[in-house]
């Protein structure tokens, strides 16, 4: 049997001799937790945890390590249980190139997949992030480079957020709920992910408020947790979940646009100083959150969003969202059979990639071996 670190355990230790953890659960208990032991969904929702513990220690400790740290203990331990299926490739990079660095995650199956470009924030004490980043060497903001390299990529762009105990969602969206490898904590909120375009969004508000960030994101293991069903692959699915998180994070974008051309008709009333959030009026909410389209299309506010979405950063936003599981790029497939190649740009710190062939499904004597998406 194995414990949730992965280590073995025997039916009659109290303690796990790998990480320590008191082991509580009855033998049956055990028993169903190894059987998920190689799941995808149960990994990350492990590295949540103690991303939620330690970065809250680490805060009160200090000094806190950065973001870099962080996705290093989570990678590895992701490569360690799951080696079988997970390929991890750094690209050597300059000192300069270190500020700004992202990630890669490609999923993949019979040489098809999708991709998304991944940059890592870190919660301060209290509970924000450092959004408005400027990569020193450029000037730029690194919201804005992260999103024009997804789309040069083909790539989702988005943000994985480690967050720690300061914090229970407020918002739907961002609940823990239970799946089926395991039952919901607070404690998975350690690793969340958002869109860019969230953040985006958010961006376009005075002042930035991180909670709007942080309540849009969700636990990073809901986008590995549904197996294949029917025709849908765990692959489609996880793609479908992808698609679904740029979709809000598009609406977001869009809603504080509109937000921004209601403050401008309506000066007199909010003054000249104000600026207001994107989701500021409870009224006009959508279900999920985000500002709901009025029955009859403002004018106004179509104008400012096709202004918006026709800047160069956001152009290829909508083909990006659109396109279907696709063949895999060259420098892609070549990673994954052990090629050298080189970073996509610069601020490329490395690539994940994950393969979710449903064979991977079953162990070595051709059962299904539950959980394992």
């Amino acid at each position: 049997m194995l414990c949730g670190c992965g280590g073995d355990i025997a039916e009659h230790f109290a303690f796990c001799p790998h990480c320590g953890i008191e082991l509580r659960w009855s033998a049956e208990a055990r028993r169903n937790a190894s059987s998920s032991a190689g799941s995808l969904c149960r990994t990350l929702r492990s590295c949540a945890t103690r991303t939620f513990e330690r970065l809250a220690d680490d805060h009160f400790a200090g000094p806190v390590p950065d973001e870099e740290s962080y996705t290093k203990f989570n990678l590895q331990d992701i490569y360690r249980l799951h080696s079988d299926r997970v390929v991890i490739r750094e690209f050597q990079r300059s000192e300069e190139a270190l500020n700004g660095a992202d990630w890669e995650w490609w999923f993949h199956s019979g040489g098809q997949g999708f991709g998304m470009r991944v940059q890592a924030k870190r919660a301060k004490r209290g509970g924000g992030y450092e959004l408005e980043h400027i990569v020193r060497r450029t000037g730029a903001r690194q919201s804005e480079l992260l999103v024009q390299d997804a789309q040069a990529a083909g790539c989702f762009p988005a943000y994985v957020l480690y967050n720690h105990r300061n914090w229970v969602a407020a918002s739907q969206l961002g609940q823990v709920t239970d799946c089926r490898h395991g039952r919901g904590e607070q404690a998975q909120l350690g690793c969340t992910l958002v869109s860019a375009l969230t953040v985006h969004a958010v961006l376009r508000s005075r002042p930035v408020k991180a909670a709007y960030v942080r309540d849009r994101s969700v636990p990073w293991h809901r986008i590995l947790c549904d197996a294949p069903r029917g025709k849908q692959t765990g692959l489609s699915m996880a793609h479908a979940a992808t698609r679904h998180l740029h979709q809000r994070g598009l609406d977001d974008l869009r809603a504080a646009v509109r937000a921004e051309a209601r403050w401008a008709r309506n000066r007199d009333r909010y003054g000249a100083a104000a600026r207001y959030g994107p989701w500021d009026e409870p009224e006009e909410a959508g279900e999920d959150g985000t500002m709901a389209e009025p029955d009859v299309p403002d004018p106004d506010f179509q104008h400012a969003e096709d202004e918006v979405l026709d800047m160069p950063i956001y152009r290829d936003v909508g083909e990006v969202l659109a396109r279907p599981l696709s063949p895999l790029p060259g420098r892609v497939r070549a990673m994954i059979e052990g090629a050298v190649t080189e970073p996509p740009d610069e601020r490329a710190a490395g690539a994940m990639l994950i393969d979710l062939t449903d064979w991977k499904l079953y162990n070595n004597r051709g059962h299904r071996r539950p959980g394992n998406v």
